[in-house]
């Protein structure tokens, strides 16, 4: 008895053809051995902001620009991302925070993005480094967060961020302003240039006055150089070049007396410290008259 086999279907030589040209086309689009990364898109909620970011304040008014920007003409750059390995959320940024952020102001579930493999800190500090709105705080401890972590000199920063090492050592000295100071003067708008002139000046007192001037604003970089190069010799100081044992010399009297004279009769403005330094030198005075002889 003939059994019913059922019949083979012939392949159509139309899919054939189409499943070949697509094989080709996946081929040419994307290789195993690919040297580049390849975009794809990513929930919103399965990325979070590094927490290493030297960037810690966004501009609300710059990134509604940025999310207008993006609604008109959508995400032209996608975001760089590293696999979290607490594994949940997925993706850490590494640069394109504020993309990511724009992203979640214009409701958007998803955001375009790359997933990158190398140096993460290096590469968020260098994009970073690139935008003109990263305040100077955030440039210095950034940069010195790098170089403590990767135990690099200031010659390997040099040549892995492309920065002169007159930028990076200048950057770096902001620090010794002390990181609150510099905080608070880049929270006041204070720029890197004046706060570059202020990190090289050794005479704390001055530092001190210049400081409070540039907290309200009324500091220039020509104001900085002029002050430092001004002698700053106090009035005490002076008088302390005598030796304990020598007689004062009323010489040196008579001219801090014509000094003070100038200062009066022309009305100079003195720094907060100066006048402390006369108030200081007035009470020596009358102490001292109280107490000695006059033949």
């Amino acid at each position: 008895m003939a059994t019913n086999r059922p019949r083979q279907k012939k392949s159509s030589p139309i899919l054939g053809m189409a499943a070949g040209m697509i094989d080709e086309a996946s081929a040419n689009f994307i290789t195993k051995d690919s040297k580049f990364k390849h975009t794809f898109e990513v929930h919103v909620d399965q990325l979070i902001p590094d927490p290493g970011q030297a960037r810690k304040k966004f501009d609300n008014d710059a990134l509604a620009e940025l999310a207008a920007t993006m609604a008109e003409h959508g995400q032209l750059q996608p975001v760089l991302v590293r696999r979290n390995p607490m594994g949940t959320p997925k993706w850490i940024i590494v640069a394109g925070e504020r993309r990511w952020r724009a992203a979640n102001f214009l409701h958007w579930p998803t955001v375009l993005a790359i997933e990158f493999t190398g140096d993460a800190e290096v590469a968020s500090l260098i994009e970073n480094l690139q935008r003109v709105d990263l305040s100077p705080y955030e440039e210095a401890a950034g940069l010195q967060h790098l170089l403590e972590v990767r135990g690099w000199s200031q010659s390997q920063a040099v040549e892995t961020l492309g920065k002169p090492k007159s930028e990076i050592s200048a950057t770096l000295r902001l620090l010794s302003l002390g990181k609150e100071c510099l905080a608070k003067l880049s929270e006041h708008g204070v720029s890197k240039n004046v706060l570059v002139e202020l990190a090289r000046i050794e005479d704390v007192d001055l530092r001190n006055d210049l400081i409070s001037q540039a907290q309200d604003g009324k500091l220039t970089v020509k104001q900085v150089r002029v002050a430092k190069d001004r002698p700053q010799k106090s009035l005490i100081d002076t008088l302390k070049k005598s030796a304990p044992s020598t007689p004062l010399s009323f010489k040196t009297l008579d001219k801090i007396t014509s000094r003070i004279a100038v200062l009066r009769t022309q009305r100079q403005t003195i720094s907060p410290s100066e006048r402390d330094k006369l108030v200081s030198l007035r009470r020596e005075i009358d102490e001292t008259l109280a107490k000695i002889k006059v033949e």
